[in-house]
């Protein structure tokens, strides 16, 4: 007798599986906090804050506070974003970082800042932000040094150009002086919409027409079936050029580079080490070990009579990096969708300093 196949197909059982195990491990997470917090006296505790040494010696009182500018540079982080489940793997917040510069800037065991590059660049407002706080640390007499990790693009350049030295490790991408505003579709006549998996797509043979209504001129200007009239791309480019403006003056006063060699030479290119140091954007090239060497000598400290810390940041609890490690592991291409769709709405709608491969990345459609 012939075997009846099974009624569920094994790949729609196997989703339904990943999907009751996800409610089910969201329902232990959440259950294991609320336990921990009622432990903890009916509510979360604020979390003690506490810097970590990274390298060198522990006792040592000459502290290098290490600060990263890593992956896109965004502004704020939401204010819910609160243990594992807060702000996005992979980014900066402009924000955050000046935050922990102010504090470097004002705290007494904290003798020098070494930012930790590696960049395309991000919003305008994020990069400034930690121009600010370099600002900050400047002017109560602690140096600032730049070591750039493979690349510092665009919105790096802004905010490590007020450092007292910008060292590139071999191999390293400067530059990439403009700004960039926006990727905008333009659908042209389409006949087709494409289905979802909830609904069914739509096929014409007149083509589609979406119509918008709205009040004041330009109100729908990212509107993709149509396309700018000549006055709203007239102003957005003059906006965006304004802010170009912006960013050369910026880099001229705090590199001393040339405004024409910017503007007619290096373009929004990015260079090599040796290309670089001669046009300005970096003061030499010097490995990991070679930075921190040069910055405890700048401190005056002697030998390996130095220690890099980390800012001071949230212990999270055992259950926290328990299972933080368990979803990162587990959670590995959500992570990137939702680390991709979070930079694209952070730069989206407003001119941004980042390179166009990582503008495209995050926000083509």
């Amino acid at each position: 007798m012939t075997e009846r196949p099974p009624l569920i197909p094994d790949l729609f059982r196997m989703l339904v599986k990943m999907f009751v195990g996800g409610v089910f491990l969201i329902l232990l997470v959440s259950c294991g906090a609320a336990a921990i917090g009622s432990s903890a006296g009916g509510g979360r505790q604020a979390a003690e804050k506490s810097s970590r040494t990274l390298y060198g010696e522990e006792d040592s009182e000459n502290a290098i506070l290490r600060v990263d500018i890593q992956g896109p540079i965004l502004t704020h982080k939401s204010d819910d974003a609160s243990g594992f489940f807060g702000g996005l793997d992979g980014v900066t917040y402009g924000y955050e970082v000046k935050e922990q510069l102010l504090d470097a800037a004002k705290n007494d065991d904290v003798d020098a800042v070494m930012m930790f590059v590696s960049t395309p660049g991000g919003t305008v407002v994020g990069s400034q932000a930690i121009h600010q706080g370099v600002e900050a640390v400047k002017a109560a007499g602690k140096p600032v040094v730049a070591y750039v990790d493979g690349l510092s693009a665009s919105g790096g350049v802004w905010s490590t150009a007020a450092a007292d030295k910008i060292y590139a490790d071999h191999g390293s991408l400067i530059g990439s002086v403009g700004v960039i505003f926006g990727i905008f579709p333009y659908f042209n006549d389409p006949v087709a919409f494409d289905g979802t998996l909830f609904s069914s797509g739509v096929t014409t043979r007149g083509g589609i027409e979406m119509q918008v209504i709205s009040a004041s001129e330009g109100k729908d200007i990212f509107n993709p079936f149509r396309p700018f009239t000549e006055r709203e791309k007239t102003l957005l480019e003059a906006g965006t050029k304004e802010i170009y403006d912006d960013f050369l003056n910026h880099v001229v006063a705090n590199r001393g580079m040339d405004r024409e060699a910017l503007i007619n030479d290096y373009g929004a290119m990015v260079f090599s080490n040796d290309m670089a140091e001669a046009r300005g954007y970096i003061d030499g090239t010097k490995n990991f070990q070679e930075t921190i060497r040069f910055i405890a000598a700048e401190i005056g400290a002697e030998g390996d009579d130095w220690k890099v810390i980390s800012p001071p940041e949230e212990q999270k609890s055992p259950f926290e990096q328990m299972f933080g490690a368990y979803l990162s592991a587990i959670d590995g291409e959500a992570s990137r969708l939702g680390r991709s769709a979070g930079v694209c709405a952070d730069l989206s709608g407003r001119p941004a300093v980042i390179s166009y491969e990582a503008y495209s990345n995050a926000c083509a459609r």
